[in-house]
């Protein structure tokens, strides 16, 4: 299968300021984050080991697997898996996306709902690196409208690794580098949206095969973005 569409978002920083955010205790930080990341915030808490998907609950058993230290998505069907292990309402989320094979850019959601399950956890949802989106909220199921705002920025590649109120920012990562300066692409606005939920990554369609690595999230009161 030929290699194609890689790239990666980071610096990404998906925020809902209003919404009360659950505690994390000391213990659960402890256990999930290891002691060094490459962004330079220790309160960053590691959500992938990088050999499991611990942690992690897929809408179909087989859409998604850890491979060669990457969440996988293995292509056979359109679908979802969520961090099970906390949900957040106020965040920063950093993680590193490339596409390998696909027609669709890679997709993340925010604000969902697990009770009930709905299509796409009823979540909205970001398409890095350029800034798609789309609102899977009851009532909704469209492209947001004036909710949405794009943010004039240089189009990022598709063919390379990429590093990823609501807010997204992406860069694409050069040769080894592991961080990146990162540009605003994208802004979604709605008091009403922002809630506690849980961080998810989707599937769009059959066939295509999206992996994630350097998954990092923080529940914060006022969130920042990590840029560089």
């Amino acid at each position: 299968m030929p290699r194609r569409s890689m790239w990666m978002l980071a610096a990404g920083a998906l925020l809902a300021a209003a919404v009360a955010v659950p505690a994390v205790s000391a213990s659960a930080q402890t256990s999930a984050k290891p002691a060094a990341n490459p962004f330079g915030d220790p309160n960053l808490i590691s959500m992938f080991d990088g050999k499991t998907l611990t942690g992690w609950t897929q809408s179909k058993s087989g859409l998604w697997s850890a491979k060669n230290g990457t969440i996988h998505g293995n292509g056979t069907a359109r679908g979802w898996i969520y961090f099970n292990k906390q949900q957040v309402g106020s965040f920063r989320w950093i993680f590193n996306v490339r596409q390998v094979v696909g027609n669709h850019a890679p997709t993340v959601l925010i604000w969902g709902t697990t009770t009930p399950i709905r299509d796409a956890l009823s979540a909205i949802q970001f398409q890095p690196p350029n800034g798609g989106h789309w609102d899977y909220r009851p009532g909704h199921n469209n492209g947001g409208g004036k909710l949405f705002k794009q943010s004039p920025h240089p189009k990022i590649s598709t063919k390379q690794w990429a590093t990823g109120v609501a807010q997204m920012a992406c860069c694409p990562l050069k040769g080894t580098a592991v961080t990146c300066k990162a540009t605003l692409v994208l802004t979604f606005t709605d008091k009403t949206a922002g809630r506690v939920g849980p961080l998810a990554i989707q599937v769009h369609n059959k066939g295509i095969t999206d992996e994630y690595r350097q998954l990092w999230y923080e529940p914060v009161a006022n969130p920042k973005f990590i840029t560089t």
